[in-house]
């Protein structure tokens, strides 16, 4: 009866110090991170015509094929390209005829983060195993139903797992990014004289 009440508080007590060590963040794990194709580059292009009716600093005013006007911002430095000459929006001429080429590509990324940590079992049972870290800290894990360790080529449930047995660990995190860029070229033919 002694003897399994000493047990009892033993498995008590180690598991409130694994608890209690478990909030230590983990210390000395190598992180490389990169960037790779999650896919294909998607890629639109939009084409508007028009013919320059007005124009100002930072402006114009188009009208379309079908007799509709619309006014459009110029960024300051735009050219566009009329008969082969690069001009900016004070040396277009009234009747020039406008076509501004915008292309959008949208390429799928992926970010990934690998985390590789190196410890020893400290503690173990079938849901959750306490490991020494390279710093010294004892860090706990939840362990999914089912997971296997490989452990110098042998797989091991976590309840097979022995306090000292050495422990490599790759963490892989990846969140998809997509980065998209803009491409316009404007075109035109000058009004005859």
């Amino acid at each position: 009866m002694l003897r399994a009440t000493y047990s009892t508080w033993r498995v008590f007590l180690v598991g409130a110090a694994a608890l209690s060590l478990a909030t230590v963040v983990a210390a000395q794990a190598t992180q490389t991170k990169e960037t790779v194709p999650a896919g294909p580059a998607k890629v639109k292009t939009a084409q508007v015509k028009g013919e320059l009716v007005a124009k100002g600093s930072d402006w114009l005013i188009a009208k379309d094929p079908a007799g509709y006007y619309k006014l459009y911002s110029v960024q300051p430095g735009r050219k566009a390209i009329v008969d082969g000459v690069p001009k900016s929006l004070d040396q277009l001429q009234v009747g020039t005829m406008l076509t501004s080429t915008a292309t959008t590509t949208e390429t799928p990324l992926i970010n990934r983060t690998t985390t590789i940590t190196q410890g020893e079992v400290f503690w173990a049972s079938p849901k959750s195993i306490i490991v020494t870290l390279e710093g010294g800290v004892n860090k706990q894990y939840d362990v999914p139903a089912g997971f296997k360790f490989d452990v110098e080529g042998k797989q091991l449930e976590a309840m097979e797992l022995k306090p000292g047995m050495k422990l490599t660990a790759s963490k892989i995190v990846e969140e998809p990014v997509s980065v998209i860029s803009h491409d316009v070229v404007v075109t035109g033919t000058a009004p005859q004289k």
